[in-house]
């Protein structure tokens, strides 16, 4: 099975983005703990980098970077052991480098010309930020009709309570952040909280893939 393939049946993506490098491992574990397999750190965070090469000691998660703005990023990213680039916009450079080094590369895409540049670049998913904003999942709908090829990430608004739909539209994965690591809970040093909130995501993708077979 290949790094994407394992994306598209895990579905669900943490995007991890807190104040210290700590907090962010924390997390992350508190989430991995609640059946999450997919974790972004986002180089928002402090030493981001650090919290990836601890996260990748454990086999059963696929570790990746986020909120990547640069060449430099990206190769620490990966140094540290990151499986997969995201960043909210689009950089050939970035998507280049990430490919040459063997990388899954997600950039962020948000109207029908940047989508199309991203993916001849050699974006492996194109991430849709901000998806809410650009139109949701009408937009992702019509979007389909001229590009079906394209794989994609929504990024942006899911909750507990819409999850279902965006399940429902079949996207390579969704991105979730701050509807799991909210602030709060970070703040409050909350973990068993975060594990719980990600328990019940876990839960309505697997609901949903019952319902599916």
């Amino acid at each position: 099975m290949t790094l994407l393939d394992r994306i598209e049946e895990y579905q669900l993506m943490v995007a991890v983005r807190t104040d210290t490098t700590e907090s962010a491992f924390k997390a992350a574990e508190a989430c991995i703990k609640g059946g999450v397999n997919l974790i972004e750190i986002t180089f928002t965070v402090p030493e981001a980098e650090e919290a990836i090469k601890k996260l990748r000691r454990n086999n059963s998660v696929v570790v990746g970077a986020g909120t990547v703005l640069s060449i430099s990023e990206a190769r620490k990213a990966i140094q540290a052991g990151a499986e997969y680039i995201v960043s909210p916009n689009l950089d050939e450079k970035i998507v280049k480098f990430t490919k040459k080094e063997g990388a899954l590369s997600i950039p962020g895409a948000c109207t029908p010309t940047e989508i199309c540049r991203a993916y001849k670049a050699g974006g492996d998913i194109i991430k849709l930020f901000p998806f809410v904003e650009i139109g949701g999942l009408d937009f992702l709908k019509v979007i389909r009709g001229p590009l079906p090829f394209i794989k994609y990430m929504l990024s942006g608004g899911v909750t507990l309570d819409n999850i279902s739909r965006y399940l429902a539209a079949k996207a390579s994965c969704i991105l979730v952040g701050s509807a799991i690591i909210k602030r709060e809970l970070v703040m409050a040093e909350d973990w068993a909280s975060i594990t719980e909130l990600s328990k019940r995501f876990i839960q309505k993708i697997q609901e949903r893939s019952m319902k599916s077979r």
